[in-house]
């Protein structure tokens, strides 16, 4: 059984400096329903440790306290429209 879970697995890359969503934990919060966010960030891939762990900052720059596991974390991609950036050429 184990084996066909471990093939649809893939493994999860993370790089310093990259944004990520972190899972909020049940047992961090009182639970607020059903419709409460399940996830909280983005913060800032600060060191990955080579046990799949990371240390994370907050955008304000401050650290979290201790490593979290690469499971209970996931990439952060913006939302579309929000960021517009127009790119004007030099001088004509």
């Amino acid at each position: 059984m184990a084996r066909a879970y471990n093939k649809k697995v893939r493994p999860r890359n993370f790089e310093v400096g990259q944004l990520v969503l972190k899972r909020i934990l049940p047992h961090q919060v009182v639970a607020k329903g059903k419709f409460s966010p399940n996830w909280q960030g983005p913060f800032i891939v600060k060191k990955v440790l080579p046990n799949r762990a990371l240390y994370l900052i907050d955008i304000e720059g401050k650290m979290a306290e201790m490593a979290i596991n690469a499971d209970a974390v996931k990439r952060y991609y913006d939302p579309p429209g929000i960021w517009e950036f127009t790119l004007c050429s030099g001088p004509s």
